[in-house]
């Protein structure tokens, strides 16, 4: 399973939080990147910044946004405990 961050250039939020993402990554033995929204295709740009996207091989299996410590322990735990 991999966690990927879509951050933006200037974001406060993503800057703070992705310590936080990347330490429950390596925790957890799960992949982590992230990708910057200035490099995507505006059309697929997410709503809000940080976004995730928790993938399954090659899949995604969800995706949530915020900076919240306590969706991030749920949605990894009710995917890992599968």
């Amino acid at each position: 399973m991999e966690i990927v961050m879509i951050k933006k250039l200037g974001c406060g939020p993503c800057k703070t939080f992705e310590p936080t993402v990347k330490a429950e990554a390596e925790k957890r033995n799960l992949g982590f990147r992230h990708i910057m929204q200035e490099d995507m295709p505006e059309e697929i740009r997410p709503p809000y910044f940080p976004y995730f996207y928790l993938y399954n091989e090659g899949e995604v299996i969800e995706h949530w946004g915020g900076t919240s410590d306590r969706k991030l322990e749920k949605v990894l735990d009710r995917h890992l405990e599968k």
